[in-house]
Formats: C-alpha cells, structure tokens, sequence
C-alpha cells in the first residue's frame, strides 16, 4: 500500500470519528454541546439567535446588527409571525418567549420538554414539536 493510500485512509478514518462524535454530542442533549446561530426570515429583516449567548438580534439588508433582547440562556428554537413578532425557545430556562419589534419580551408558555422546531403560521397560531415528538399550539 502506498503512502498516498495511507494519507487517504488516516484522513478519512479522522473524519468519521469526528462526524461521529458531532452526532453523539448532539443527540446527548447537553446544552454546552449547543453552539451557532439561528435565523428567521421577516419582511424587511432577518432576526439570528447567537444559540450559546442567548442574544438575538436584528439584522437588516444593508449590514446593520441591532441587539434585538438578551439573557435567554441557551435558545433552540426561532420563529417570525406575520406581525413581525418573534418567538424564541430557551432549552435553558425552558420557556417560549414571544419579542416585539421594541424588544419587549413576554413569556408565553413554560414547558417540561425542549422544543426542536417553532413554526408560525399565516394566521398567526404558534405550533411547536419537542424532543419526545408531541405538538402543541399556541395561541
């Protein structure tokens, strides 16, 4: 076996070990395993959630980055309503919070369980699914 082979087979053995321990860690559940960012889509601006911080901000179409609200712990869930409110879900604190476009924050509803995915309908209906697979609605 060449050494070109060798390179290829060592490299490739590294990548699997690290794709393994990726999906190991996020499916562990620990919140210190959650890093990154998180977006929304508005009608004039984008909203990203820095996932660790517990920031979000506003991100408008020229470049600008306004804080938008901060202190949510650990958020694994984002969503825009089509009045522009945002709802964000802290695994931390285990809360949905809905933010206005001041930034004013309002609890909407304390769960047991993390939510994995929010999604905001037209009508404005908040509907959630968490880590076991059950569904919810806000209103």
């Amino acid at each position: 076996m060449s050494s070109r082979s060798l390179r290829i087979i060592v490299n490739c053995l590294i990548s699997c070990m690290i794709v393994i321990v990726m999906v190991c860690s996020a499916f562990a559940g620990e919140e210190n395993n959650i890093t990154g960012m998180l977006v929304a889509n508005g009608k004039k601006c984008n909203y990203i959630a820095e996932q660790a911080e517990g920031k979000v901000y506003i991100v408008y179409a020229d470049g600008e980055r306004i804080l938008l609200a901060e202190g949510f712990g650990v958020i694994t869930g984002l969503a825009v309503s089509p009045n522009e409110s945002l709802y964000v879900f802290s695994q931390s604190k285990k809360r949905l919070f809905r933010i206005d476009q001041r930034g004013k924050v309002q609890m909407v509803k304390k769960m047991d369980e993390a939510v994995r995915a929010i999604l905001v309908d037209r009508d404005g209906v908040v509907r959630f699914v968490t880590d076991a697979g059950e569904s919810f609605t806000v209103q």
